[in-house]
């Protein structure tokens, strides 16, 4: 078994959240920690329109708190929400190329007073991982959602958030494919978040799209990779070559070009052949993050010019 996959074994088996196919009663106490998930900074109104929070609460009962108990295949998805995949009727969906056989579609379900974001991960018809978010006022939330929440929430990247990776599904795809990372069990924190950071390619995660960067490429992109060089920690780059996001992949296969340069790393052929796969659409992504960033950030004068070394530097 590729070892990506086991750490990933591991975290689905540690984690009461990723139960296959069952609901789970919550309690509400379990959950107070909603009033201090970001949220949005205005007021709602003073007198709630008890009309807009029933909206909210008919998406929660009817297709959020559902959708992990059906969800193994889009097929599934799209019998709960019929324009998963199209967007119609007020809706906003996102479907994005992966590359190697996955793709991802990210679904928002516009409520009274926010919205619900459906994102998944597949592979054919395949679903292999899901994300749930709702993103609302915390005073709605608290005093009209919250008893209606059924499942695990959690509060991820300021957002109220509920996420489930399908493993049965994901070890399919790696039989034919290989290997792949969706996200780490690292004991070390650091090391865990700087390969999520690179693999998250959901709502609420740093990649809106697989080519671009949502806020740009800034401190933080470059302040994980420097951890992994000043750590030589070859194996975290090389398992993010194997991240859904082609920008990720290309991040790494530039690092560990810098570290068998500087470094004396040598890497094996097969991670040689996906370093070579993942540089060979360099332009690709290349053009996608100067495209959306471009002349609205200082620190695109980097991706510009190419001053990659300058960016890794360690001191």
């Amino acid at each position: 078994m590729k070892l990506p996959f086991k750490y990933l074994v591991i975290f689905i088996l540690i984690n009461p959240n990723t139960v296959f196919g069952q609901l789970t009663t919550v309690d509400s106490t379990k959950l107070s920690f909603i009033a201090y998930c970001g949220g949005r900074n205005e007021k709602p109104e003073d007198s709630t329109h008890l009309d807009w929070a029933k909206l909210d609460q008919d998406i929660i009962k009817e297709k959020i708190n559902k959708l992990p108990a059906i969800g193994y295949s889009v097929t599934e998805i799209q019998r709960l929400i019929p324009h998963f995949l199209d967007g119609k009727y007020n809706c906003l969906s996102i479907n994005e190329d992966l590359g190697y056989g996955l793709k991802s579609t990210k679904y928002t379900i516009y409520g009274g007073y926010g919205s619900c974001n459906v994102d998944a991960i597949y592979w054919g018809d395949t679903v292999l991982k899901i994300r749930l978010t709702i993103d609302n006022h915390r005073e709605i939330i608290e005093k009209y959602l919250l008893k209606e929440i059924q499942l695990q929430f959690e509060c991820v990247n300021g957002q109220v958030c509920y996420e489930k990776v399908y493993v049965e599904n994901v070890q399919k795809y790696l039989n034919e494919s290989g290997q792949l990372v969706l996200e780490s069990a690292d004991t070390n924190y650091r090391r865990q978040q700087a390969i999520n950071y690179f693999t998250d390619v959901m709502t609420g995660g740093t990649f809106v799209k697989p080519f671009y960067i949502t806020y740009g490429l800034g401190s933080e992109t470059f302040n994980h990779l420097r951890f992994f060089i000043v750590n030589k920690d070859y194996n975290a780059l090389e398992s993010i070559l194997f991240s859904p996001s082609p920008t990720s992949r290309l991040f790494a296969a530039r690092t560990l070009v810098y570290m068998k340069d500087n470094y004396n790393y040598k890497p094996t052929s097969i991670t040689n052949k996906r370093m070579k796969e993942a540089l060979a659409s360099a332009q690709l992504v290349r053009s996608g993050i100067l495209s959306c960033w471009i002349g609205k950030f200082e620190y695109d004068y980097y991706d510009i010019v190419g001053d990659f070394e300058c960016l890794l530097a360690t001191q």
